[in-house]
């Protein structure tokens, strides 16, 4: 950073913890690069701009995305607040040697949703609309990455399962055009589905991800709570039967499917009963990965004014609940003991000991020595709540003879 001629801060205002991190973070830079471009984008400076200011007072705030609003900013010293409803054209360009073999690609921004304790309506776009990229603009970018190298394509978005709704299509026909328009050996992760826009989908999607192996079996649906009560408190769209018919119809096709979700513990009004019903709801469904978080009050929403949990007893809800999660993920990681299976090298774990391979089911599965980017196969020999660990069997980087034919029997084994 010490060589560089601008400083670019992407903030996040989705979490309290999140935001006190950030303005720390501003107050340090502001300080020891006093001769620097500082640029703030990102959440945030919509929701506080005036707390930026107090701990940047030389920031220039962009509450913008786009390059051409980089550059405005790189070269002027005014602020640039836009707020009006840009179209959404620029995807991000892939570069292999900044990238390596992932390319992410953001297909749409907004939600239709209304929730009382989101923030992020507020510093995006507003409540219950959406922008989605261009059908062709995605297909055209996912393919130039795919001829450069990529192999993992991660298609994200605040609410995926809402794709083309202000375009006249879905996220099935993207998911379709992808598949039958980019040629190659690649895989495709899904980003998170909300449960009503999913449930309009499911079954077409269910059809689409079974017929082609190069979709992760993978799928995010944020049920948030266990309690029709609590949903209803947090104005989400969707009850707790929709969620498991959901889930049901997934597992029904996929049986291991790696299922994950989000729990709110602590959101203003939860009794311990609704406590409860998430932690039973978990066990029940055998939900493999859980993102758990405390209510985080936030500034501007219905939920911030509304009686809030001690903090004292969301931590409390927050330690039993993290405890009940584990025991069910491990229960279902240790399904895969002793199997076979395949998947793509993805990334060397943040101890720097392991490589992560993950699974056609998008479980990572830790072995010692691999190469990034190659296709494997490899057996499981144990499992913890978070991972898989492996014995490497085959790889298709071995060298130029060898090649594994890494196909899919029902969804399930892989044949070499």
């Amino acid at each position: 950073m010490g060589s560089a001629d601008v400083v670019i801060v992407n903030t996040c205002a989705v979490r309290e913890e999140a935001e006190r991190n950030e303005l720390k973070l501003l107050r340090k830079l502001s300080k020891e690069y006093q001769d620097k471009r500082l640029i703030v984008i990102g959440c945030l400076t919509r929701v506080r701009p005036a707390s930026i200011k107090d701990a940047a007072p030389n920031a220039v705030l962009v509450t913008s995305h786009g390059a051409e609003l980089i550059d405005e900013a790189m070269n002027g010293n005014a602020d640039i607040y836009i707020y009006d409803d840009r179209p959404a054209k620029y995807l991000p360009n892939y570069y292999p040697e900044l990238h390596g073999h992932r390319y992410v690609v953001p297909i749409q921004v907004g939600c239709l949703g209304n929730c009382s304790f989101c923030v992020t309506k507020i510093g995006r776009m507003g409540f219950g609309r959406v922008k989605s990229y261009d059908i062709d603009d995605i297909i055209n970018a996912i393919a130039n990455a795919v001829s450069k190298g990529a192999r993992e394509i991660y298609l994200t978005g605040q609410e995926i399962s809402a794709y083309g709704r202000d375009r006249g299509y879905d996220l099935v026909d993207l998911l379709e055009n992808i598949l039958r328009k980019v040629g190659g050996r690649f895989m495709i992760r899904l980003g998170m589905m909300e449960p009503l826009e999913l449930s309009r989908i499911i079954d077409r999607l269910l059809d689409v991800v079974k017929s082609d192996w190069r979709v992760y079996r993978f799928f995010h649906v944020p049920v948030q709570s266990g309690s029709d009560r609590v949903l209803m408190l947090m104005r989400r769209k969707y009850t707790v039967d929709l969620f498991r018919d959901i889930i049901m119809r997934i597992r029904r096709v996929f049986p291991d499917a790696t299922i994950a979700t989000d729990i709110i513990v602590g959101f203003p009004g939860e009794t311990d009963e609704d406590f409860w019903a998430s932690v039973k709801l978990i066990e029940e469904l055998g939900i493999d990965k859980v993102n758990l978080a405390r209510y985080s009050r936030r500034p501007f929403t219905e939920a911030a004014y509304m009686e809030q949990v001690p903090e004292q007893v969301k931590k409390e809800r927050s330690k039993i609940a993290t405890d009940a999660f584990n025991k069910v993920a491990l229960e279902r990681n240790r399904m895969f003991i002793g199997r076979e299976m395949w998947g793509i090298v993805s990334e060397v774990d943040f101890k720097g000991e392991n490589y992560v391979v993950r699974s056609y089911n998008y479980k990572p599965i830790a072995v010692r020595k691999a190469d990034i980017g190659a296709f494997v196969r490899v057996r499981v020999t144990d499992a913890t709540p978070q991972r898989l660990f492996g014995q490497l069997l085959e790889s298709e980087s071995l060298g130029a003879r060898y090649r594994v034919d890494f196909r899919i029997t029902e969804g399930l084994d892989l044949i070499s």
